[in-house]
């Protein structure tokens, strides 16, 4: 990528301002607006469409290349309390994921001309002790490697009068003969030790600096570290054994404390407590995880607010990424005049382009049409630069046996897109962290490659790739300007800030393709809307499934815990609560509130070969359908197109079933089904394996089109799959899934009865 960026944020009011974050490599880039029509460039569709749009954003700028500064760790500001130059002592619990990585800081204070002090990991895996006066440094280490995944108590004590550094190296758990474990002495003689001013103290990593002056994680830790302590004195074996017996930390030393850190306070937020009455508070950086099982746990309780003693821990990955930090390329002040819609800054530079999108809302408090479309922003984040699929081949591979044997070509990573996610670890909540844990938080304040137009997702069509998201979702805003439809934007984000009186200005609130990733929030919110009488057409399948929160200290980071679910990993027990909330994660069916009691489906199958059509049912006839089929020429069966592997029904499918809240009133209007056995049915129903689980076999695996009457003259209209809204355009727009799409909004805007 010779050239890109990202906004401040998602979506803007006329008047407001929006800013601009580019890296370039070239010394120079032109920059400008345009409304985002239809992002696929398929040959088979309308193909790419944009209209430019002039304002003051319009010119050239100057290039900049700015990295991206991954890695979590916890920084404590310079304070001559913690400047020991002498006698110390360093103590924490670790649990390390990557041991024999590299070196790894635990905890030190470390200027970038290699002064002071730290515990580390070194390259072989063991404990060891780091000093440095600038000229000089010395590690002394156990030369025992730790095993990953396991609790240790380490620390260092180093008497500086007798030149002694004794390395203590304990698992929690002791097995006979225990390889990892090491208590050595060295006889070290007086180890160089500078004050490292103005340095930080830091945990699970030490910081350098770019040339632009702003922090680098060096030697990051990955792993989760509990109670870590710094002492001004050499700490005995016994004063040790205490420690290692949880005694309070003010306890042992005789007075030289200097700071003991505590992460079971504050779970919400990046403050972190120094417990040891010198007031050396610490924040976090680039949102390591709370709310983790510490050295204490086993089991005895999974909610951390009821007993946060056992939660002590704090994740870190060298990988986490809250805030890329770049500078302002340019801003925009969007013009009065610009319509509700999906925009996007254009960057150019050679034969280089980027598109960094952004949602312009109708002026603030009020609405310029009778239809939303509620854009899934929180599914765009959580789905933010996956690359799972850079590992995946061979089981799809695999899977594709099932179907027939035929070869999949999976062609990953397909542009330079790709492996700009890839060469700078820009992790979506479906990859996994360097050790292989889970991703649970996600951030717009950095690049999100696959939220562009023209961007396809690798998986889709074996393979063959298929527009996902974002792009996906222009096929509905292609079909919006196409017939005619007046429709305002607005994000998840909003929603969570605005709640249900943001949706109470429109007759219609249209879903895109995939809203997947709920709050407790936005849920409430659409509750009540259509309990007020709204109207709603859920245009997409997966919706309303996982269990999502915002950071309790702002709107650009969710989290999500996964278990009990389709799933690309499973949170750890004990780790099912979410840190910025306090409430259970995972699926909302766990939680009371299934799919089904909202829009009359949820979730039940997903494939990636291909999409089939639909077949009509009895319900189609019943005379409050009427209006919905009006007009249909195809038949029984309709929807055998679509630019989402070729058909309106699949990639992931819906399904009604009133045993989990599909209203007895509702219509169920047309299925699809006879999948193949790539679609499998959805793991969180199957409590036997029993090898009938493929679409040949499962009547389960289909895809259901509902409709029903809610209160106050409310309704809702329910399509189930992803790829409903790439069949809209087949045929220049001339098509029963377009007619009965285009019937149901026109009514769903009309002041008449459904």
């Amino acid at each position: 990528m010779d050239i890109v960026g990202y906004a401040d944020r998602f979506s803007v009011h006329p008047g407001e301002k929006i800013r601009f974050m580019v890296s370039s490599q070239h010394d120079t880039y032109k920059a400008g607006v345009v409304r985002l029509i239809h992002g696929d460039e398929n040959p088979e569709g309308p193909g790419y469409k944009d209209q430019k749009i002039p304002t003051s954003l319009d010119g050239e700028y100057a290039g900049k290349s700015q990295p991206i500064r991954n890695g979590s760790y916890v920084v404590v500001d310079d304070h001559p309390d913690l400047n020991v130059t002498g006698s110390l002592s360093l103590q924490a619990w670790v649990y390390p994921t990557t041991p024999a990585l590299r070196e790894q800081t635990i905890l030190g204070k470390w200027s970038a001309d290699g002064s002071g002090y730290r515990l580390v990991i070194a390259a072989d895996g063991s404990l060891g002790f780091a000093t440095g006066d600038g000229d000089k440094s010395v590690t002394t280490t156990t030369g025992t490697p730790m095993r990953e995944g396991v609790w240790y108590f380490v620390a260092a004590s180093y008497d500086a009068k007798a030149g002694r550094v004794s390395l203590y190296q304990i698992p929690k758990t002791m097995w006979p003969k225990e390889p990892a474990h090491a208590v050595v002495t060295r006889e070290t003689g007086q180890l160089p030790i500078g004050a490292a001013t103005c340095a930080p103290l830091t945990m699970a990593a030490h910081l350098s600096a770019l040339p632009d002056g702003k922090p680098v994680a060096e030697a990051k830790y990955n792993g989760k570290l509990d109670s870590p302590r710094l002492y001004a004195a050499a700490l005995t074996k016994g004063e040790l054994e205490r420690l290692r017996g949880d005694a309070p930390a003010g306890e042992v030393g005789d007075g030289a404390l200097r700071g003991a850190w505590t992460f079971s306070s504050n779970f919400d937020n990046q403050s972190v407590d120094d417990i040891s009455g010198r007031g050396h508070t610490g924040r976090a950086v680039n949102r390591p995880y709370r709310a983790m099982t510490g050295h204490l746990w086993r089991g005895q309780e999974h909610n951390y607010r009821i007993a946060p003693e056992l939660y002590g821990a704090m994740q870190f990955h060298d990988d986490h990424l809250d805030d890329a930090g770049w500078d302002v390329g340019f801003e925009l002040t969007v013009p009065e005049t610009m319509r509700s819609g999906v925009y996007a800054a254009h960057l150019t530079a050679g034969d280089s382009e980027d598109h960094i999108p952004f949602f312009v809302r109708p002026p603030k408090g009020t609405s310029t049409a009778p239809a939303l479309f509620l854009i899934p922003t929180n599914s765009y984040m959580s789905y933010a630069n996956i690359h799972v699929f850079a590992y995946t081949d061979i089981k799809y591979k695999e899977m594709g046996k099932l179907s027939g044997g035929q070869e999949i070509i999976f062609d990953y990573p397909k542009d330079d897109r790709d492996l700009y996610m890839i060469e700078n670890k820009l992790r979506s909540q479906y990859d996994r962290h360097t050790d292989n844990s889970g991703v649970s938080h996600s951030s717009r304040l950095r690049p999100i490659l696959n939220m562009r137009p023209k961007y396809v997702s690798p998986l889709l069509a074996f393979g063959k790739g298929a527009p996902h998201q974002l792009n996906a979702d222009l096929h509905l805003t292609d079909w919006l300007e196409q017939m005619g439809h007046e429709f305002d934007v607005a994000t998840d984000e909003d929603l969570q800030r605005e709640g249900v009186d943001l949706l109470k200005r429109y007759r219609v609130v249209m879903t895109g393709s995939h809203p997947e990733y709920w709050t407790s929030e936005g849920l409430d919110a659409l509750e009540g809307y259509l309990e007020d009488g709204g109207r709603h057409m859920y245009l997409g399948g997966n919706g309303y499934y996982w269990v999502t929160s915002f950071a309790a200290d702002s709107t650009h980071s969710i989290e999500v815990r996964r278990h009990r679910g389709t799933e690309a990993w499973e949170a750890a027990p004990g780790e099912y609560y979410h840190q910025s909330t306090g409430e259970l994660g995972g699926l909302w069916r766990f939680r009371g509130r299934a799919p089904q009691e909202l829009v009359g489906v949820g979730f039940t199958s997903q494939g990636f070969d291909e999409s089939l059509p639909y077949e009509m049912n009895p319900d189609s006839t019943n005379p409050r359908a009427g209006f919905i089929v009006d007009g249909m020429t195809e038949g029984k069966s309709f929807g055998y197109y679509g630019l989402t592997q070729g058909g309106a029904g699949g990639f992931e499918i819906d399904r009604a079933d009133p045993e989990l809240g599909t209203p007895p009133h509702a219509l169920v209007l047309a299925t699809s089904e006879g999948f193949s056995d790539i679609y499998q049915h959805v793991i969180e129903e199957v409590l036997l394996n029993d090898g009938m689980q493929g679409g040949t076999v499962n009547p389960l695996v289909r895809g259901d089109i509902v409709f029903f009457e809610g209160p106050n003259g409310g309704a809702v209209f329910s399509v189930g799959p992803i790829s409903w809204c790439s069949a809209l355009s087949h045929n220049d727009y001339d098509n029963d899934v377009s007619r009965m799409t285009n019937n149901v909004l026109r009514r769903f805007i009309s002041e008449d009865e459904v």
